[in-house]
């Protein structure tokens, strides 16, 4: 009787220990999860979750979301789809169906795909709808005004074709969705669409690209909207043709992290983009090195 007793007792304390230790900040967190070559963040603050991409992989970015995510809390505030390759865009269709999802938002960058067909089947099934975002848009998670919320400032693409967003419902018929599908297609470079983020938090300020390159870049240089910012998350993983000479003088990351899988086959980062970061005296974090990468706010 006594054993069972203790048992007891050694499960409940080991529950609050679990349940203690998952138990959310005050302070906002990112999380830059290790999801191979492919982008997924995670920013949370209090109870409030944002995810920014899903990465590639359905296993990593849900054992991404366990750990840093309570176990209690099934609730996703906000997902924010980048652009639809493959591998930001693929592990998002799990957590759909893992988690409830309030808001979901992207930009008017899409091509056609089994990813992009899995994911509008779970948004369907979930009653999400898609919102298209451009440059200006601010989203709001949580009460803001109390300090208890996050607010994403969107600086990228300019502007969006509000019914490209229709391709993730079942509102449109098939033949105008493969009229979307190509007119998105015809647009050239589809990375260069991508939505581009300004965190403001805590005094701090986090840009993160996306997969915008060097075309993205010169446009926001000429916008005036670019800032002084303390953490960046690196575009397109680090190639050659994001992160120019001129994009990093004027943003001037103390800390810049790189989403980025080991050897890959594109040979991100580049050793251009490494050195261009070096030059501005960047400290550079990578996914590939040091895996999932957790950052106070």
């Amino acid at each position: 009787m006594k054993k069972r007793i203790y048992y007891a007792i050694g499960l409940m304390l080991g529950l609050v220990v679990v349940v203690m230790g998952q138990m959310p900040g005050e302070k906002a967190k990112m999380v830059v999860c290790d999801v191979g070559q492919g982008d997924a963040i995670l920013i949370t603050k209090g109870n409030n979750q944002v995810l920014i991409d899903g990465g590639p992989s359905s296993e990593k970015i849900l054992s991404c979301l366990e750990q840093y995510v309570p176990f209690y809390d099934r609730t996703i505030e906000l997902i924010v789809l980048t652009n639809t390759d493959f591998d930001h865009m693929n592990g998002l269709s799990a957590v759909i169906e893992r988690y409830g999802v309030i808001e979901f938002v992207t930009s008017d960058g899409v091509h056609e795909g089994d990813a992009l067909n899995k994911l509008t089947y779970q948004l369907v099934n979930a009653q999400i709808k898609v919102k298209g975002v451009e440059r200006g848009d601010k989203i709001r998670v949580g009460e803001v005004s109390k300090g208890d919320g996050l607010e994403l400032r969107v600086l990228w693409p300019p502007d969006t074709i509000a019914e490209y967003s229709a391709v993730f419902s079942d509102e449109i018929d098939d033949s105008k969705r493969e009229q979307i599908l190509g007119a998105s297609a015809k647009r050239g470079n589809l990375n260069e669409r991508s939505v581009v983020l300004l965190l403001l938090e805590d005094e701090k300020k986090i840009l993160l690209m996306g997969d915008a390159g060097d075309q993205a870049e010169k446009e926001l240089l000429l916008s005036g909207y670019l800032l002084d910012v303390d953490i960046l998350k690196v575009g397109h993983h680090g190639s050659k043709y994001a992160s120019t000479r001129e994009f990093l003088e004027k943003v001037k990351p103390e800390l810049a992290v790189i989403s980025v899988g080991a050897k890959n086959r594109y040979g991100h980062p580049t050793e251009e983009s490494l050195g261009r970061l070096e030059q501005v005296g960047a400290v550079v974090k990578r996914t590939d090195l040091e895996g999932t990468i957790v950052i106070e706010l």
